[in-house]
């Protein structure tokens, strides 16, 4: 697994950016907690970057300590790559290609502090580019079906070619 060098000022300053203006925003309804939020994308030329040079987008989500994070991220374009910062700037990163997933990474963390978390979608190689797919949800348990870092099969459908 990689380790990125992403100074937490670059972190406070990206908040807001990518993709999402309200992510986190769902509230829990009369029958139970709130629905995963489901986010697309592209990373592109024009987008910020990591100090390494892969594109990157973000998302936030407000979790208090206690809970889990689980998110999903599914590209056919690119090898996607997770990276998750706590409020105070801790970083999770999350790389399914060791096990032969080049098309998926998911994640569950546990939320040490609560606040703002950040969840950077990115790539494994600098300059990779796509469309993407982000579901996450903040959960009051740890999920029973938590399987991180296994190889999933994303159907061939999900695919989109460029």
């Amino acid at each position: 697994m990689r380790t990125f060098l992403l100074p937490l000022a670059l972190v406070a300053a990206l908040v807001g950016c990518g993709d999402s203006s309200d992510a986190g925003g769902n509230t829990a309804t009369a029958d139970g907690p709130p629905p995963p939020e489901e986010r697309s994308g592209t990373l592109e030329d024009g987008d910020d970057t990591l100090q390494s040079g892969e594109y990157m987008d973000t998302f936030e989500v407000t979790a208090r300590e206690g809970q889990w994070i689980r998110t999903e991220l599914i590209s056919g374009e690119f090898d996607p790559y997770l990276i998750i910062y706590s409020p105070t700037g801790e970083q999770t990163d999350v790389d399914d290609s060791s096990l032969g997933n080049t098309s998926m990474t998911k994640s569950i963390v546990e939320v040490t502090e609560s606040g703002e978390w950040t969840i950077l979608v990115t790539s494994f190689e600098p300059g990779e580019s796509g469309a993407y797919d982000l579901t996450f949800e903040v959960l009051d348990e740890r999920p029973g079906d938590a399987d991180e870092g296994t190889q999933v099969d994303v159907p061939s459908d999900s695919t989109t070619d460029v």
